[in-house]
């Protein structure tokens, strides 16, 4: 029950993070907020780490794993996000959880009950139904850009499978500390291919944060969602924590529905009533 708790924590802080962020990209490049991201997770996921009991043999067994999540849970996720139409790749990438389903069944040998399944479907369905908005066209299947988020979500559950099976041989938190390191590499090799020198970002800083407020806020956020998920991973299996931190996205739409007075199609709204009675169903089993 505490790794169910736990995910359900990371999606709160994810969909505050995902509405953040999107907002912070209407002013900075998403490698600016990645920056951040890695920034805080030195700040707070390597303190955290040694506290709860990392150690520098763990956090060593772990950099491997955490250089592969670091690629295919964040890297390729952003290039996917800047291919081919942005309503069908977020919806394709939303699938992730089908997969994670699926390797945890032969990598982790985790086996789900018939009711766990049931709910976990109909979370993964919800999920998927709150992506689709207006600007959604099946035509857009059609194009070759597609493969990119389709293979997206396929390497999110694959990452999300490896990194439960290195977290079961060692713990949450050293893997809290490898990620944390390896992220940083990676944040300056996004920051170079998007043509941004971080060395102007110091100097932006010192003059005032007004301009990165959103993008420091949101990325602080996703930090504390990603370590939620990474923790959840240490109390629960990752068939059933992983389709709970993806219904960030139902929260999103609700969010937007209560504090923004935005309207929703009937499909979205199908989706938050699914994926709520499937999050339901799995707290009620444990």
């Amino acid at each position: 029950m505490l790794g169910i708790v736990i995910a359900i924590i990371s999606a709160i802080f994810m969909a505050a993070m995902q509405i953040l962020l999107k907002k912070s990209y209407k002013e900075l490049d998403p490698s600016v907020a990645f920056f951040f991201d890695a920034m805080f997770g030195i700040l707070i996921w390597i303190p955290v780490g040694f506290i709860f009991g990392a150690t520098i043999n763990g956090v060593i067994n772990c950099l491997l794993y955490a250089i592969i999540s670091a690629v295919l849970s964040e890297a390729l996720v952003f290039y996917a996000l800047s291919k081919g139409d942005l309503s069908v790749s977020t919806v394709m990438i939303a699938t992730y959880p089908i997969y994670t389903l699926l390797f945890s069944r032969y990598i982790n040998n985790e086996i789900l009950s018939v009711a766990q399944l049931i709910f976990i479907v109909l979370t993964i369905l919800g999920t998927i139904l709150t992506c689709f908005d207006k600007d959604f066209k099946i035509s857009n299947f059609k194009k070759l850009s597609m493969l990119i988020p389709i293979l997206s979500a396929v390497a999110i559950g694959l990452s999300d499978t490896l990194t439960k099976k290195v977290i079961n041989e060692t713990s949450s938190f050293n893997f809290l500390v490898a990620i944390a390191i390896v992220q940083i590499p990676v944040a300056l090799i996004y920051l170079k291919i998007a043509k941004q020198k971080f060395s102007n970002i110091f100097k932006e800083l010192k003059s005032g944060m007004k301009e990165y407020k959103y993008s420091i806020i949101g990325s602080l956020l996703n930090v504390l969602g990603t370590g939620c998920l990474l923790v959840s991973f240490n109390y629960g299996m990752v068939s059933i924590v992983s389709p709970l931190t993806a219904i960030y996205t139902p929260f999103v739409l609700i969010y937007s529905i209560v504090f923004l007075k935005e309207k929703i199609n009937k499909l979205n709204l199908v989706g938050i009533i699914t994926a709520l009675i499937g999050t339901f169903g799995i707290i009620m089993i444990g």
